[in-house]
């Protein structure tokens, strides 16, 4: 049965952080396929993305070129509205057959995991594997999810990379090429983003 992970995020931009968790997370649980998914409109995010949608899926794009395991999936945002990734993975469970979805996590979203829309049911859609530092994660909240989380706790070498620091180094026209593609780069460079 073909092995594909989801990993959601606002991808703005797509960084080294991402890819590295992506490419750790998907050699050490042997995935066939990682499908990238920038979100519409997250839940948890009171201000929308600082670029469009469009800019998104195309640094995004830019930043998978030549890793073809990883592909851009932009089916949050072709549904529109408010990104749930429990209603993402029963549209992937309905379109792919045969397939064993899995759910790539960086362990910033655990504590709040079990406030996601049916996150019971997430769980049971996909298995849940999240990028630690090596720890055992003690601040799991109690709740019919924890043992699936604590299951899929998976050490791994992470970069620490923040979204919000590389726009404020755009911003400041600071040096950003240890932090992001340099494909990236250009295309936001060209477009004037950030």
């Amino acid at each position: 049965m073909k092995k594909i992970g989801l990993f959601g995020g606002t991808f703005d931009p797509l960084h080294f952080g991402h890819l590295n968790l992506a490419v750790r997370l998907s050699e050490m649980h042997k995935l066939d396929q990682v499908l990238f998914c920038p979100v519409n409109h997250s839940p948890f995010k009171t201000k929308p993305p600082s670029v469009t949608n469009e800019h998104r899926i195309q640094m995004t794009r830019l930043g998978l070129e030549g890793m073809p395991r990883f592909q851009l999936c932009t089916i949050e945002m072709e549904r529109g509205g408010v990104s749930y990734t429990v209603d993402t993975l029963r549209a992937l469970k309905a379109q792919l057959e045969s397939v064993e979805l899995y759910l790539l996590l960086s362990a910033e979203s655990i504590p709040s995991f079990h406030q996601w829309k049916e996150a019971d049911e997430i769980v049971h859609l996909a298995r849940p594997i999240i990028g630690t530092r090596g720890e055992r994660i003690q601040e799991i909240p109690e709740s019919p999810v924890q043992e699936a989380l604590q299951q899929g706790l998976s050490p791994t070498p992470i970069m620490e990379i923040s979204s919000t620091e590389i726009r404020e180094r755009l911003s400041k026209k600071l040096y950003c090429s240890h932090l992001v593609p340099t494909i990236i780069l250009d295309y936001i460079q060209s477009h004037n983003l950030y």
